[in-house]
């Protein structure tokens, strides 16, 4: 038997979540500010935290204090 209060809380987050774009840009359509520019900002963040998230992944791997399977000296 599933917990009702954890499918409420799960059902009330996926609802969220869906309904969460469409509010975004109709509220900043209202606000003045034009879709393409909202495309062009949302690119550009993603892309940055793509990035950041690239090299903090190889930072990682070149500072881990084991070794590799496979590696000899």
């Amino acid at each position: 038997m599933t917990n009702n209060s954890q499918v409420v809380s799960d059902t009330l987050a996926s609802i969220t979540a869906k309904a969460s774009p469409p509010v975004g840009v109709s509220l900043a359509t209202v606000a003045g500010v034009h879709i393409h520019d909202l495309v062009l900002w949302a690119t550009l963040v993603y892309t940055v935290l793509m990035i950041g998230h690239k090299i903090w992944r190889i930072y990682k791997d070149v500072t881990k204090k084991e070794r590799p399977y496979g590696y000899e000296d």
